[in-house]
Order: structure tokens, then C-alpha cells, then sequence
């Protein structure tokens, strides 16, 4: 790519000043081309040319990373929670068979998180498969509590 002339020359009119340029391929026989030298430009006038700085990042406090570090447990931990309950969610709702083991480890450990909201809002069981409404409202109130909770915990900061 470093060879194309377009790249490596600039074309100019005799007698005018550097910054005269136009773009390459000008059929005009006033205009000359010339090879672009290392000296010949400048990207910015108004500062000095001193390359390219990588911007200085300080490193995050102690108390700042124990902070995030809470909010990725908290956030971690209340997303296996509504994982439970969206996979019991899902089961109820394809009618899953309540013998299987597999059914039965979900709607137990489960059930530990959605029984405060068991009745608030009745179920709606059609041709077999049931609605549980009480863990869609579950599934909210954890999401809402733990965006509370690393809230409160980020004003440590």
C-alpha cells in the first residue's frame, strides 16, 4: 500500500507555494508530481508533530476494585437465581413431566426463591401447560433488587 503513487506523491503548480496541492491524476500539464519527503508535511500546524502518545490510564483504586468486584458477585449470583426460576418458568409452561428427576432438582431449588410471591397473582393453566405468573413477577423483582444492590454498593465510591 506504501507504493501506490497515490499515496507517495503529491501534485503541485510550479511556483506556488507547498501547500498547493490537488489530487493525483490531474491532467492539467501545469501541474507536476513530486515525491512526498518526511519533512514536507505537517497534520496539524497549530501542534507540534510528536507522534502518537498512547493515552496514561491510572490504575483503579483498591476500594474501587473491591466495589467492582462486589457488583460482578452480586450480578452473578442473582442471575443463577433468575436462571432457576426462568428455567422453572419455561417447564411449567411446556407442561414438563413433574417424576423426572431433572423437573423435580428445578422446581425444588426453585421454590426456595419464588414461595414469598406463591399466590399473589393466581395461575392460568391451559390444555396442560400452566402460567406461573408469581415467577414472572419474581424474575422481576430479583432483577430489580440486585441492580439496587450494586447501586447502594457503588456509592462507596
Amino acid at each position: 500500500m506504501a507504493d501506490e503513487s497515490n499515496r507517495t506523491t503529491i501534485w503541485r503548480r510550479p511556483g506556488t507555494p507547498n501547500g498547493t496541492t490537488v489530487q493525483p491524476g490531474s491532467d492539467d500539464p501545469g501541474w507536476r508530481r513530486e515525491p512526498v519527503r518526511a519533512g514536507d508535511t505537517t497534520t496539524n500546524v497549530n501542534q507540534a508533530n510528536t507522534g502518537y502518545a498512547r493515552p496514561q490510564y491510572a490504575a483503579p483504586s483498591p476500594v474501587r476494585l473491591a466495589v467492582w468486584r462486589a457488583q460482578r458477585v452480586i450480578y452473578y449470583v442473582f442471575g443463577v437465581v433468575e436462571a432457576f426460576i426462568a428455567i422453572r418458568f419455561i417447564l411449567r409452561v411446556l407442561s414438563a413431566n413433574p417424576s423426572s428427576p431433572f423437573t423435580q432438582w428445578i422446581y425444588n431449588i426453585s421454590w426456595v426463591f419464588v414461595f414469598p410471591f406463591n399466590g399473589v397473582v393466581p395461575d392460568t393453566a391451559a390444555g396442560g401447560s400452566v402460567i406461573e405468573w408469581f415467577s414472572l413477577i419474581a424474575l422481576l423483582i430479583y432483577a430489580i433488587v440486585s441492580v439496587a444492590l450494586a447501586s447502594l454498593i457503588a456509592l462507596l465510591i
